[in-house]
């Protein structure tokens, strides 16, 4: 079933988990993710980024929500448009049925950061869609974003807190030492920064990008000190490429073979990931 993201939000805030946040880039990667959810009994959020709905168009993601919120049956789910950029973008995902947005203003100087993500959220907040902001800026590859090693700048506490203030967001996503679209596990946290951000807006959802370089127990105490939500891209995309490669080296071109290999490969990481984010058992 549909809900916004402030509801998962809030009570994972309350307790000692975080909800799993994961991209999609079609209708296989959705099956997935939602059997993995109803087989944990975890929430979760699913993700569409703008090249998603690029890909797909918000037609056929309107379809995708539809069927998602029927096939989840009574396990609770997010839709999100992820890393989004563009007005028109977020009021196309609003009118597709998306129940949350991430306006990414990263990029931009503080004060316009500020301005532009407080009309996303005014926009939204008139239709109860909740808005994830952005403050620092995550390194690595997103799709179609891409933020080099030596451009990437760490979230400053005080400028998290008057962003927060500043632009009234329900979650926050942070830059603390992650990176997008990495294969290797090898990002450190800055585990210091993280912990005085929390203390700062200890009621805040703090949202952990780039997660798929990240050693699984730093993912864990990241999670003590505030993470509530974490973002879950590259492993899946890793997961559906290894089950298709499996099936057509051994020479099968059924699309119904290598694409139900390819879902049970995403399945297995979803569960996974559920289980380090301690989020199973909480429906």
């Amino acid at each position: 079933m549909l809900v916004t993201a402030d509801l998962l939000l809030k009570e994972a805030v309350n307790s000692d988990y975080a909800i799993g946040a994961f991209n999609i880039s079609n209708r296989e990667f959705l099956v997935a993710i939602i059997l993995a959810a109803k087989e944990a009994n975890s929430p979760l959020i699913i993700q569409a980024s703008e090249s998603t709905v690029k890909f797909l168009g918000f037609d056929y993601l309107s379809y995708l929500i539809k069927f998602a919120d029927r096939f989840s049956e009574n396990i609770p789910i997010v839709f999100h448009l992820d890393h989004s950029r563009r007005l028109e973008s977020i009021v196309g995902a609003i009118r597709a049925g998306f129940t949350s947005i991430m306006y990414d203003g990263s990029h931009l100087p503080f004060d316009e950061n500020v301005s532009t993500t407080k009309e996303v959220v005014k926009i939204a907040r008139a239709v109860g869609i909740p808005v994830e902001g952005e403050i620092g800026r995550i390194g690595g590859v997103e799709e179609h974003i891409k933020v080099g090693e030596d451009e990437a700048i760490y979230t400053e506490v005080e400028d998290a807190v008057r962003f927060y203030e500043l632009t009234g967001v329900t979650s926050l996503a942070i830059a603390i030492g992650t990176a997008h679209g990495m294969q290797k596990k090898n990002a450190k946290i800055n585990f210091q920064r993280l912990e005085e951000i929390h203390s700062r807006l200890p009621e805040v959802p703090l949202v952990l990008h780039g997660s798929s370089g990240v050693p699984k127990e730093d993912i864990k105490k990241a999670i003590k000190l505030g993470i509530k939500k974490v973002n879950i891209a590259t492993e899946l995309k890793m997961a559906m490429a290894s089950g298709i490669k499996k099936i057509l080296d051994n020479g099968s071109i059924e699309p119904r073979d290598y694409l139900t290999e390819g879902i049970e490969n995403v399945k297995r990481e979803v569960l996974n990931n559920i289980d380090i984010l301690g989020s199973a058992g909480r429906v």
